[in-house]
């Protein structure tokens, strides 16, 4: 009996070449799997209303790029978020700015959208962004947004103190012309409303630093000499608000503004006319006189050319305690000074303004109220030099420039009326005008004497002997001449009665002369006779 021969068995089988095979096979099945599939993104959504796991789809213009592989809550339960796995070579539309949004049926301001999804059902729109790609995780929005990230054209925002007739998706118009849309809006620390709006190319180049916005919601109406006026920018405004822009009348181009920028929404279009330039400086003005007639957007005037804008007469508002806590009890006006009244609406323009407007205060510029319509009362702020005016600078109050001010025109007069006042309230009138009294009686008791003097005279003329005195004195005078011619030319008697009578007869003279001036004028006796010119030959009188 032979012996069994023991040969040993190698490890290798051709039975393992099936299940190798078909490991290789799924491996690769596998990769290629892996290769095929597109990107992951993970969406974060406030509700999963339309979401379906394995369902829903992801659509780029309306073409699938993806469906959404799982639906879950985050790890706090307040959100959502949607794994989505979009197709192969899809990556570069992942960029940083890249939006996402659940299409469904709604019904809003902006009109109805959607209604293709009552249907086929609630999808996930794509916008692909500008930016960088590779990003992975995003935040859905809760609605379709109004402007895609890459429509060309530029987005800005607008400050309102309060415009809630304009909404999300209001147009803003040029000249009637819708040119953009309103896209958000916001309360900031002061509750004001800040609006995001933007507008399409080209359009967006209209949009300079001397642009302004005002609210065109409603209906304008206009009244005046020839009639009135409605005017309103559209039908669409009127529906559902808007906002329209344009350039004032004075203002230049601008210049061109970046991405963001802010500006004014103004209440109308007259209002935002009135403020047509962009840089300016603020200065404060101290009045001790009435500011009753200045009013805000009153202008501000350099010997006729305009170079500013009141923007507050008084305290500001909430500063009750401002009107009477410092040591004067002068008003705060403030007033803005721009430079592009002069043509130069920069910001460079404003700092030449403000270093020259140094050198003109120490050289007497100085600021006042002026009327500025005599029916109306209204007033403005003058500037103009004064020669007499001190030295003085520009100082600061509560934080603001102070220029220095002046009285002029009514308060001046005003004035100096005022210290008239004082010095007549100062003199003695009262003694004076009892000494008046006192010498007026008196006056009145010796023109009373005076009368009755003169009515003695009258009655004594008028008597008999009075008038037949002229007589009895000449034939006395004969007698005398008679006696004296008895005597000898060289007695001593005879020279003393030709003395008496000389005197006698001067007497007589002034007698017949006085009796001549009353007969003439009656009160010369009171009043004197007024001396007559002397006779000049030739003259006829």
């Amino acid at each position: 009996m032979n012996n069994p021969e023991i040969r040993p068995v190698g490890r290798w089988s051709a039975v393992w070449i099936v299940p190798i095979a078909a490991l290789v096979i799924a491996a690769w099945t596998l990769w290629q799997n892996i290769l095929s599939q597109g990107p992951e993104v993970r969406i974060t959504f406030a509700s999963a209303e339309g979401l379906k796991a394995g369902e829903t789809p992801v659509k780029l213009l309306d073409v699938e790029v993806g469906y959404v592989e799982e639906v879950r809550l985050s790890d706090d339960y307040q959100q959502v978020i949607a794994i989505v796995r979009l197709d192969p070579d899809t990556e570069a539309l992942l960029t940083d700015d890249a939006q996402f949004w659940v299409v469904r049926p709604r019904i809003g301001s902006q009109g109805i959208s959607g209604l293709s999804t009552l249907l086929s059902g609630a999808y996930i729109e794509l916008a692909p962004g500008s930016g960088a790609a590779g990003k992975r995780q995003y935040r859905g929005l809760d609605d379709m947004p109004l402007t895609p990230p890459s429509t060309p054209g530029l987005q800005f925002r607008l400050l309102s103190e309060g415009s809630a007739s304009v909404n999300v998706g209001s147009p803003v118009m040029y000249n009637g012309f819708e040119v953009g849309r309103v896209e958000g809006l916001e309360l900031d620390d002061a509750g004001r409303t800040i609006f995001t709006a933007f507008v399409d190319a080209p359009y967006d180049d209209l949009i300079t630093t001397t642009t302004r916005f005002w609210n065109a919601s409603g209906i304008s109406v206009d009244v005046g000499g020839e009639g009135f006026s409605l005017r309103t920018e559209s039908v669409e405004s009127l529906l559902t608000g808007g906002i329209a822009f344009g350039f004032p009348d004075s203002s230049n181009y601008g210049h061109e503004v970046d991405t963001g920028v802010l500006f004014y929404l103004y209440a109308d279009q007259a209002t935002a006319v009135k403020r047509p330039h962009q840089y300016a400086t603020q200065y404060m003005l101290l009045f001790d006189s009435s500011v009753r007639g200045l009013q805000v957007d009153a202008p501000v005037e350099y010997r006729g050319m305009r170079v500013g804008t009141v923007v507050q007469v008084g305290p500001e508002n909430g500063s009750v305690e401002n009107v009477w806590s410092h040591n004067d009890t002068a008003i705060p006006v403030v007033i803005e000074l721009e430079p592009g009244w002069l043509g130069d609406d920069s910001e460079q323009g404003a700092d030449v303004f403000s270093s020259s407007l140094e050198d003109a205060v120490s050289r007497g510029l100085r600021a006042s109220l002026t009327i500025g319509n005599l029916l109306t009362g209204s007033l403005f702020i003058a500037l103009d030099f004064h020669e007499e005016a001190a030295d003085d600078v520009i100082s600061q109050r509560d934080g603001k420039l102070v220029l220095p001010t002046r009285s002029t025109g009514l308060s001046q007069i005003e004035d100096k009326v005022v210290a008239l006042l004082n010095k007549l309230q100062a003199l003695p009138l009262e003694q004076t005008l009892s000494a008046t009294e006192g010498a007026l009686t008196k006056m009145e008791a010796s023109l009373a004497e005076a009368g009755d003097a003169i009515r003695t005279i009258d009655l004594l003329l008028k008597q008999e002997g009075t008038q037949k005195l002229p007589d009895s004195l000449v034939d006395t005078l004969e007698d005398v001449q008679n006696l004296l011619g008895g005597l000898s030319s060289d007695a001593p008697l005879r020279r003393e009665l030709i003395d008496t009578m000389r005197q006698l007869q001067d007497t007589l003279n002034g007698a017949s002369t006085l009796l001549e001036t009353y007969e003439q004028k009656p009160n010369a006796l009171i009043f004197g006779k007024k001396n007559e010119p002397d006779p000049i030959p030739g003259e006829r009188r």
